[in-house]
């Protein structure tokens, strides 16, 4: 008689790994499958075989099927073959206490939901099965701690039209908008909740298929505007351009589309803005600070690019989507960063518009922001040491300070020292800095995807690591793969600068896994491979579905309508 047992339970963020043993089993092991039923609900389940008797089953908690998380349940484990269930699972009952410890509870939302995976053992006496229960909570607000009363006009305007009717209205404007208007197949919409004008990803893409003349074929539109830019109108002619589009192009997180139902005619492609740096984003930080709720925009891409097949399944993670809507295009980006003369235009400018830097090393501080999202970003300067800094930098360095675009508040650098630290924020671009900086100082930034290509030093200042991994959460490990010097305090990033204290070791491996393509023509790809080609059969297998607007709780009825608070 065959015996199905789990034999141990290990968590990698939001990836649930359960060993099962299967004793006695005669049967075809290529016809060997795996369900979790309840009842008459069965869903299959990703497994592979281990050893003889043993299978792994793999289970992304958020994204179990079709982009959503497992359902509500008791879950029992049950092999099949043939199309004939075998017995249930059972667990060690010596080991019973386990059961807890390997329990998972994941809060968010400000911890007004929690979706909790709980392990137990079934009330049967005479043969108790392994249960999987899985279930969210909800609790409602409750009382502001610290009230701000709204201006009278704004308390009016939520009476009469409180926000859950606002987003009914904003779905009825978008069907009536695409009855009248429907998309003709050539209307391409490139929009952006997190910058104010067209950059990146998108103004690369954009660019080259002006270059390609395909401007002339099809029809473009824009929206770019932050939470601080946003009103009623900006949003309404948002909910028209997407309702009207037949592509979306977009490059950092969206809240609006979380709370539209969006026609499955519509190509929504995301240019993800980052390369590959080390903070969670998205899913991989599910239950952690700043997590994402089950029901989120970034389920709704189509696609999304990535630099290279290394990266996909950290993207699939990220966004809660399947791994062939990922797809290795390379970042558009790359392809002017990698253009020798525009960066040998680009070196000849800055000099001639900045000669007190000429014959002075650069040093660009660039790190990421600190906080959830662009809400609340800021950066702890407490942590930066002005006085030292521009002693140690003498006549050799020069600082440059490139604050990530969501911290409003300039580094606050004293007068005094003002001739070798200076703020760059007003320069254009950062990735054209790269091309003048002799050492990048940043921590968990994305921004030394593009300087690995430089074959240049890079120090990281990664005070907080600790905490950060623990509370933000890293997508791999840090201390083995940063590309660099780790300093801890800061007076260990003075001393790494002033002795040179560089480390270029890891820097291959780390281009090897993250570029599948060291070209300059990764806007071309993106163009051929997902916007005009429409699919190509190796890259991008499948129908790619996603998830309409499902509101968890009667509470997020009170956020505002394009929400982004949670990327």
């Amino acid at each position: 008689m065959t015996r199905t047992s789990v034999e141990s339970i290990s968590w990698e963020r939001v990836h649930l790994t359960l060993d099962v043993a299967l004793r006695g089993f005669s049967g075809n092991a290529n016809s060997l499958r795996f369900l979790l039923i309840d009842d008459d609900r069965e869903l299959p389940v990703n497994s592979r075989q281990i050893t003889a008797e043993q299978h792994r089953l793999e289970i992304n908690v958020t994204n179990f099927a079709d982009r959503r998380q497992v359902p509500n349940g008791t879950w029992r484990i049950v092999p099949t073959c043939d199309d004939e269930k075998l017995p249930a699972a059972t667990f060690d009952l010596d080991a019973a206490d386990r059961l807890d410890i390997d329990s998972r509870t994941f809060l968010y939302d400000r911890n007004r939901t929690a979706y909790v995976i709980g392990f137990g053992i079934s009330d049967d006496e005479d043969s108790p099965e392994f249960l999987m229960r899985t279930y969210q909570l909800f609790r409602g607000a409750g009382p502001a701690k610290n009230p701000v009363k709204k201006p009278l006009g704004k308390r009016l305007a939520l009476k009469v039209l409180p926000r859950a009717r606002r987003r009914k209205i904003a779905q009825r404007l978008y069907w009536t908008a695409r009855r009248v208007r429907p998309p003709k197949g050539d209307r391409i919409l490139f929009a952006s909740e997190m910058r104010t004008s067209l950059g990146g990803n998108l103004a690369r893409v954009h660019d080259r298929m002006i270059e390609r003349g395909l401007d002339k074929k099809y029809t473009f539109n824009h929206s770019f505007r932050v939470p601080a830019t946003a009103n009623k109108w900006s949003t309404l002619r948002l909910i028209y351009l997407l309702a009207t589009s037949d592509t979306v192009l977009m490059d950092d997180y969206f809240g609006l589309l979380g709370n539209l139902e969006v026609s499955p005619d519509t190509k929504i492609i995301q240019l993800w803005h980052a390369g590959s740096g080390f903070k969670a984003v998205g899913y991989s930080r599910f239950g952690k600070y700043g997590s994402p709720k089950l029901s989120n925009a970034h389920r709704k891409y189509t696609y999304v690019i990535t630099g290279s097949k290394h990266l996909v399944p950290v993207y699939a993670e990220a966004f809660g989507i399947e791994e062939s809507a990922v797809v290795p295009t390379g970042l558009p980006r790359i392809d002017t960063f990698l253009d020798e003369e525009r960066s040998q235009k680009v070196k000849d400018d800055f000099f001639a518009a900045h000669p007190e830097f000429r014959g002075k090393k650069i040093v660009l501080f660039a790190p990421t922001f600190r906080g959830k999202s662009i809400g609340d970003a800021h950066y702890p300067y407490e942590r930066i040491d002005f006085a030292k800094l521009h002693e140690v930098c003498g006549d050799k360095y020069v600082v440059l300070f490139r604050m990530h675009h969501f911290i409003p508040d300039a580094p606050p650098i004293p007068d005094q020292y003002r001739d070798r630290l200076v703020d760059f924020a007003a320069f254009p671009d950062t990735n054209d800095l790269l091309h003048v900086t002799d050492v990048l100082v940043t921590d968990y930034s994305s921004v030394i995807y593009e300087y690995t290509l430089l074959d240049k030093p890079i120090l990281f200042y990664a005070y907080d690591k600790d905490t950060y991994s623990v509370i933000r959460g890293f997508h791999r490990d840090y201390d083995s793969v940063a590309p660099g010097t780790i300093c801890v305090t800061f007076d260990d990033l003075l001393k790494a600068l002033q002795d040179e204290d560089f480390d270029l070791s890891k820097v291959e491996t780390f281009r090897r896994e993250n570029f599948d393509y060291v070209d300059t023509n990764s806007a071309d790809r993106v163009i051929d491979w997902l916007i005009v080609g429409g699919t190509d059969p190796e890259h991008m297998p499948g129908e790619h579905k996603w998830l309409a607007s499902v509101p968890e709780e009667p509470a997020v009825a009170d956020e505002p309508l394009s929400d982004q608070s949670e990327a």
